[in-house]
Parts: structure tokens; sequence; C-alpha cells
């Protein structure tokens, strides 16, 4: 479902006369109550009359509702989510329904404790220090903010749910997307293998699919409060993938503090696996790939023993072909007796999704090096469920939004 209801603390809104986004923040409540979503005012006092009337003179319409401290339960203070489960249940909405816009840390801290997106409003105050988020630096960035992510209903070309565990991946990996620079398209390929800068308007085209990516899956309700997130690691010990910094950046930006480098670790390096599957295809001498190597090179950390079993973990990559390293990632993590594992990437090769298996499940040690080799593992040939119209989404989305840019 896309988002139905923004939060603004009263800091946001309540600017003084003359005050250069007073204007433009009127524009925007305007925007969001014509496209029939609700918003709503956190205060830790009640309004006073005098702020109600400052409301109306800024020329706001009237708010879906707000909220204080005398509408929370045992009179939890801000940093709660008391004070979210309060808006939500006045709305009747659910949390991953919700885009909060605040300026202060415990704003953020509200937020991120009900694992609900945020963004910062710089017009209204600076950066908190200490605290990670994204940026509206005006208020019409958070409705271009919504109208590009939260908008429409979670979109994926690839999707498959077994037990507690969920695989997504956003686009076939031969889309083909519209750019502003270096040209009028672009394919994953270029930004995520060969590394080429590409602009989206004025922002990276690498930030502006990772976050489709994050917020797609938010939408889905497949991030809760107070998840991990983590990178499967790249092929060299002690590394991660430069191709995947970015991922690390909208991570900590969207869900701050969450993002654990160390819970997968590539304790040896491992032969390149797209590089191999290159060198095969070119008819060159290529190592044997399988998921033993997985096995006999990355392990959890062991720092994390014992403290998975509550715990949503999500795994993003760029590419999956079979799953070879995300069904290392999930059977590790299962081990480890993870509540529950979401898979992500950006793109996805073929239609097959590939599950492993132990037929000892009591031989895998998934806080150490493990000696399995291929025969200990039993392989199951999944097809995810694919949406042809995925790719088409996105494009249109995105070309459509290029064009009111250039307006």
């Amino acid at each position: 479902m896309p988002a139905k209801a923004v939060i603004f603390d009263y800091k946001t809104l309540l600017l003084r006369p003359g005050h250069p986004a007073a204007a433009e923040t009127a524009a925007l409540l305007h925007s969001l109550t014509a496209q029939g979503l609700q918003w709503c005012i956190l205060s830790t006092d009640p309004l006073s009359p005098a702020q109600k009337e400052q409301i109306q003179q800024l020329g706001y319409p009237a708010p879906s509702l707000a909220v204080d401290q005398s509408h929370i339960a045992d009179g939890k203070r801000r940093g709660s989510p008391a004070w979210i489960d309060a808006v939500t249940t006045a709305l009747h909405l659910q949390r991953h329904e919700l885009l909060y816009v605040g300026c202060t840390a415990m704003d953020w801290r509200t937020a991120i404790n009900s694992g609900v997106m945020y963004q910062h409003a710089a017009w209204a105050a600076s950066m908190p220090s200490g605290t990670t988020s994204l940026v509206a630096h005006a208020p019409g960035d958070v409705d271009r903010f919504l109208e590009m992510f939260l908008s429409g209903d979670p979109s994926w070309s690839h999707r498959a749910d077994q037990g507690n565990w969920s695989l997504r991946s956003l686009l076939p990996a031969s889309a083909k997307l519209p750019s502003t620079s270096p040209g009028p398209t672009f394919k994953l390929q270029d930004v995520f293998t060969y590394k080429r800068p590409v602009k989206i308007g004025d922002a990276d085209a690498r930030s502006i699919l990772m976050l489709f990516v994050l917020a797609n899956a938010y939408l889905e309700d497949l991030i809760p409060a107070n998840p991990y997130f983590c990178i499967y690691p790249s092929s060299t010990s002690g590394q991660v993938s430069e191709r995947l910094k970015t991922y690390l950046d909208k991570a900590a930006a969207l869900f701050h503090g969450y993002y654990r480098e160390d819970l997968l670790v590539r304790a040896a390096d491992a032969p390149d696996t797209s590089l191999e599957r290159w060198k095969a295809s070119q008819g060159q001498a290529a190592q044997n790939i399988s998921i033993a190597t997985q096995a006999q090179t990355v392990h959890l950390g062991p720092g994390y023993r014992g403290k998975l079993g509550t715990k949503t973990v999500v795994v993003l990559d760029d590419f999956t072909t079979h799953g070879m390293s995300l069904e290392w990632a999930r059977l590790l993590l299962t081990a480890a007796k993870t509540r529950r594992i979401v898979m992500l990437t950006v793109g996805k090769y073929g239609s097959r999704h590939t599950r492993y298996d132990l037929k000892d499940p009591s031989t895998l040690a998934p806080y150490q090096l493990n000696t399995l080799t291929a025969d200990s593992f039993t392989t199951t040939s999944l097809t995810p469920v694919f949406d042809p119209q995925a790719q088409d989404r996105l494009y249109q989305r995105l070309d459509t939004i290029l064009g009111s840019s250039e307006d």
C-alpha cells in the first residue's frame, strides 16, 4: 500500500510570518490534502489558541489529527513508539503507511524506534548531532519524495516467500531506465557492474535505485522497527564491495544504527563469482563455483551469538542469479534462529532461484568457518513470481518525474 499520512512535528509548521518556507509549506499541506493524504501535528503540549490561529494565518488546511502528551498511553515521552501508535490508532493506519517529518533528535528517535520512514526538515532546523536521516531541504522536497518513492504500491519484478524468509528483486538485470546524463537511458549494469556515473535529474542513479528498493520494502511492511541490515560481503576478506557502498549510505540514513557491517564476515578470500561466470561464458578456464565456496569462507560474526532470535535481518545485494550467496546467508541466519530473513536485490538475472538445504543441519556452525562441501547440500529449484510490468512502471514513474522537473 502507498503512504497514506504524513506526521509533522509542530516546529516544522509554525513558521513566523514571512519565513521563506511558509508559503511552500502551505502549498505542501494543500497538495497532501488534494491527493487524499491525511496529515498530523505532534506536539508535547496541546496547541495553544495562538498557535491554532497562527496555523490559520499561514493558510494551512485543517490537520487530520493533532496529538500531544495527553493522548499517549502511560504518559510516555517523545521517542516512544506510543506516539506513533496514537496516530495509527486514530487514523486507522499501519506504521508503514506513514512518513514522519521532524527537526529534532526526539522526532528522529520516535520514528526509528517505531520503524517509520523519516525525513529531517532542514528548513526548520539544522540536523541534530548524533542523527542521520534523509533530508528535505525545503517543504517541496517532501512532496517530491512522496511522489517518487511512496505514492504507489510496492513493485518488484521477482518475489518469493517461504517460511520465515522473503526474496525481492526490484528489476530484471537487463532493465533499461530513463536518465538525464550521460545519455537518455541506462542499464543496471552501467552503474553497478561498470561503475559509470549516471544521473537521474541531479541525483546519482544508484542512490535512486537503492531508495526504491528500501522504500518498496518499507511499504510492504518487510522492515519492522529495530531490524538489522547487512550486505553480503565481497569476494575479498575484510572489504565491502564499493558498488554496494550506496546501500550502506541509504540504509543508514533511513534506519540509522541498524546496519551491521560485521554480521556477515568474509573470513577468507573467495573467487569472484561474477568474474568466474564471465570466464566460463567466454570459454576461458574458470574455477568451479559452488555453495561450498561460500560455506568455507563466510560465517556470522560471533558477537551476534544469541542476539538474532527476535530480529528481522535484511540482507542486501546488487544482483542475484540463482541466489547462491543469498542462500548461504539465509542458512547461516536460520541456524542462528533468526526470527525473519528478508533478502533484497536491485536486479535479478534469469527466472529461477535455487534453494539450498543441508542434508544434516546439525553440521552447520554459523559463527565459524565450515568444511562443508557441495555434497553436503540438497537443492530445490524455485520460480519466483515474476511481474512483467515492474520495469515499465518504474520507467514511467521516472520518466514522468524527469519530465515534470524540466517544466
